[in-house]
Formats: structure tokens, sequence, C-alpha cells
């Protein structure tokens, strides 16, 4: 019971049809209670059996972020809403810790990670539709002035009213793909995008199987790639490309595997996937990303303990740092630096650690696999994206986790080798820590 309901959750969080078709419905906050059930059906479960997917130290890290964000908040100017960023705070970690009670055994792990790929799914074919046919455009599809045409004459645009993104060739506008809920940004849509991939593959993919490869994983791989070049997100193509490296590199080898990508990269060119906005440190999108990582190098300097505070870049910059990392150091300091990056630096060890010790092509070791390259996307998405404290990266976190302890639990134990169980991780973080920041230093130096 208490897992169908988890699963539920999981389902209409990444694809909510009560926003999307019955907003009336909303008032009524139908997930709000679906949360509550599942919540307490799994507390109840899990203290039957015993059994979390999760290390105490897990659940240590993300209250001490917890913790952090509010001190952080406190000890800031802006001290009048610490319980407001609390409260911010535990949608994310809420999820985290709803998702680390359910993902106790590999069968549960796969079939949560079904049902994100469904959910992305219908997102994709139902944001296709709108951009296609104008069907529920307003919520599925973003409208921006396109570069070429900032500082013309707005009187001079067409009337819209009467375009449909797909058949619009004035020029006048980038129309990028979305969705609702946390994912009604295009970068995050696209970013989630990148960590599904992975996963649709271990849905689906049987070796020797054609038809069942070309059903099941080809064409709707397909769709969501299609679905992210209609998001037009730079940091995705790159989450894309880094997907591709650790996942092919094997099969084809370095060079073979970057040649792949330098024709990836020649497509995106021809075919503007990015819809006119380069890639180069000259772009002015790309000059006031890095002149948002000088303020955040700023705000650490000035405050290296405990940062800016939490949600406090906007008061020192008007945009944000657009990269995970210099968003974390510069409103939650070192101190929450570390507890965050140790969360990612732990279970990151885990699923290598668990990919070490397991026999190479076992279940458990598939989908650690599957969900490493995911986790990579993820990340690689997150160098150019403010996502510190969004639910997805804490839901994928739990995944990655559920994975090691499956790792464990497939084991007798009596034959669990020891360097699965212990995990020496803050050696790791504090170096992590380090180079990350010094890369931004001189990134920022360079440019």
């Amino acid at each position: 019971m208490s897992f169908k309901l988890f699963q539920a959750y999981i389902l209409l969080t990444f694809f909510r049809p009560v926003e999307l078709f019955m907003p009336e419905l909303g008032e009524l906050r139908p997930m709000l209670w679906l949360w509550l059930l599942a919540v307490i059906t799994s507390v109840v479960a899990a203290a039957a059996k015993k059994e979390a997917g999760a290390r105490p130290i897990h659940f240590k890290l993300i209250f001490g972020l917890w913790a952090l964000i509010g001190v952080s908040k406190l000890l800031s100017p802006w001290s009048g809403g610490t319980m407001e960023a609390i409260s911010d705070f535990s949608t994310s970690s809420m999820l985290f810790l709803l998702a680390a009670l359910n993902l106790t055994t590999l069968e549960r792990l796969k079939s949560t990670m079904n049902a994100v790929v469904l959910a992305m799914l219908l997102n994709c074919v139902f944001g296709i539709q709108a951009y296609h046919t104008g069907e529920n455009m307003d919520k599925l599809v973003l409208r921006q002035t396109a570069p070429a045409h900032d500082n013309d004459d707005p009187s001079t645009m067409p009337d819209l009213k009467t375009v449909i993104p797909a058949l619009d060739k004035s020029g006048w506008f980038l129309w990028r793909l979305k969705s609702v809920g946390f994912l009604a940004d295009p970068n995050d849509f696209a970013q989630v995008l990148v960590m599904t991939l992975p996963m649709l593959w271990g849905a689906g993919w049987r070796p020797d199987r054609r038809l069942n490869n070309l059903v099941r994983v080809i064409a709707p791989g397909a769709l969501m790639v299609y679905a992210i070049f209609l998001t037009q997100s730079r940091g995705a193509l790159l989450g894309l490309a880094s997907l591709l490296f650790f996942g092919v590199r094997k099969a084809l080898g370095t060079t073979r595997t970057v040649l792949l990508l330098g024709s990836m990269v020649a497509v995106q060119l021809l075919g503007n996937m990015s819809g006119g906005r380069e890639f180069s440190g000259k772009e002015k999108s790309a000059e006031e990303r890095i002149e948002s990582w000088v303020i955040g190098l700023d705000l650490l300097k000035r405050n290296p303990l405990f940062g800016a505070g939490y949600g406090n870049y906007l008061e020192y910059n008007y945009l944000t740092a657009h990269n995970s990392f210099v968003l974390c150091f510069a409103e939650l300091g070192l101190l929450g630096y570390f507890v965050w990056m140790g969360l990612i630096v732990l279970t990151f060890k885990g699923l290598n650690r668990t990919l070490d010790q397991l026999p190479a092509g076992s279940p458990a070791w598939q989908t650690a696999s599957l969900l490493r390259s995911s986790m990579v996307g993820y990340l690689t998405c997150a160098w150019f994206l403010s996502r510190t404290y969004g639910p997805a990266l804490f839901f994928l976190l739990a995944l990655c986790i559920g994975a090691w302890h499956c790792a464990v639990r497939s084991m007798p134990t009596h034959q669990v080798p020891a360097p699965l169980l212990s995990i020496d991780w803050r050696r790791d973080t504090l170096r992590l820590m380090g180079l990350t920041i010094f890369g931004v230093m001189l990134f920022v130096r360079s440019h």
C-alpha cells in the first residue's frame, strides 16, 4: 500500500494532469493529501520492517543541509524569511526522505524509474503537441524574444493570437518547450529529460530484440531528444554530450566518441538547436553569467562560513548564479557547500563501489550503471543552471542511494565486501569543493 501511494505520488509529481487539464481542482490540494498519505504509510511500513533505502549518514546530511539553510538565512541581513526558507526546501528534502523510505528493493527501484520515464514521456507528448498545434501552449511553451530582435520596436512584432510555435517563421521569438510544476522552466524540463534517458534505456532495452528496442527505447528516446531540442537549452545539449561520452566510450573508443560528439556539435550549429544563442563566452547571456559568478565568489569572500543566506543571491545581483555549485557556496558558505557536496560525493562513490564490487552485467550492477549516467548528465547540466535545491536533484540522489542499498541487500550478510560498506567521502568532498571553487575562479579570470 505504501509503495503504491509513493509510486502514484512520483508519477503525478513529474506529470501533473491537475495543473494541465483540471486547474479548478487545485484548490482541493490533491497532491498535498496524496503526499500526506504516502508519508504516513511509508513511515509505518519502514518502522515495521526496520529498513530504509539509505544509511543514517544520508539522513544526517539532508537534515544538516536543512538546518544550515535556516541558519544561513537567520544570520543574513534578510533574516525575516527563515521559516519560509526552511519550508521552501522541505519540498525537496521530504521527497528525498519519502524515496529513501520506499526504495528498499531492486524491483521497487526499477518500478520507480519506470514511473519517471512514463511521466516524462507524457510530458513530451503533450508538449510537442502544444508546440505543433497551439493547444495548451500557454502552459507548455515559453515565448521569448529572439536575441536579434531585443532592441526592435515591439509594435512591429507579429500578431500573437494567430501564432503557432511550429509555424512561426517571423524570427521574432524563441519558442521553448516546458512543462508545469517544478518543470515550468525549459531548462529544468530539459535537465530532467537528460536525467531520464538512461532510465528509459534500462526500462526497455533487451539484447537481440530489435522490434522491442525500436518500440520501447529508440522511438521514445528520439521523442525525448526532440523535446530537448525544442527546449533550446544549451546546458541540456552539454548534458546529452556527457551521457554520450560516458555511455558509448567503452564501446566505440575515445577517438570515435570524440568524432561523434564533434558531429553532434556540427548538427547543432546547422540546426540552430540553441535558438541563435551562442555557446561563446563573448555572447551576451554568457557574459552575464560570468559576471554573476564574480558576484558569487565575492559573496563567499564576504561570509565564507554561512554565505549570503538561502535565496538571497538576487538581493546582490539581478541574475541568479546560473551554476548550482556557485549558488550553493555563495548562499550557504563553505559549511553548507560541504554538506551539499558531501551528499553528492557520498552518493556517487556509493555507485562506484557498487559497480566495482558487483558482477558486471548483474541486475543491480546494470541499475547502478544507468543511475550513474543519469547523475553525470544531471550534474553536467547543473554546472550551467541554478538548481542547487531542486526536487529532481534530491530525488535522483535518493534513487542512486537506493541502488547502493539494493547492491548490499543482494548479497548474503557474510559476503558483503567491506569496501562496499565503508565509504570515505569527507576528504574527497573537500578536494572537490576546492577544485570547483578554483575552477570557477580560473574561468572568471580567463574571461
